[in-house]
């Protein structure tokens, strides 16, 4: 016993095939990741083209300190990325311009939407309020 060499069983290996479920999972794996694979080779090429399509929506107008708070989301469910995306908001009393300001988002995801808010000295609920974005550029 004492010259036995450590890590050996009575000088016994078992030599043994892989167990179904061995062959199973390794089955169900290898579908995953191929399915995985092809869904993102699928949407490389698909996404490669095309614009993007943004569109506003506020959502909430409120007063914070010293002006007015006006959120808002912009969606992009087109298939490109927009990258530097200026936002223009303008408070109308008609024809005439009140109050304008204007944030850059940098970016806005394929598929996605991005929110920001834009801050006003005047009530926005007194006057006309318009939100747009006013361009883009490839990221």
């Amino acid at each position: 016993m004492a010259d036995e060499k450590p890590g050996k069983r009575n000088g016994r290996t078992v030599a043994r095939g892989a167990h179904w479920i061995e062959w199973v999972t390794g089955g169900l794996c290898t579908v995953v990741v191929a399915a995985m694979t092809l869904w993102i080779a699928y949407h490389a090429i698909a996404s490669s083209g095309g614009t993007p399509e943004l569109f506003m929506r506020i959502i909430d107008q409120h007063p914070v300190s010293g002006g007015h708070e006006v959120s808002f989301v912009i969606d992009n469910s087109g298939t490109r990325t927009a990258a530097a995306v200026p936002v223009i908001g303008e408070l109308k009393d008609g024809d005439t311009v009140i109050e304008t300001r204007e944030i850059t988002l940098d970016y806005v995801p394929a598929q996605s939407a991005v929110s920001g808010a834009l801050l006003f000295k005047a009530d926005p609920s007194l006057h006309v309020l318009e939100i747009r974005a006013a361009g883009y550029a490839d990221p």
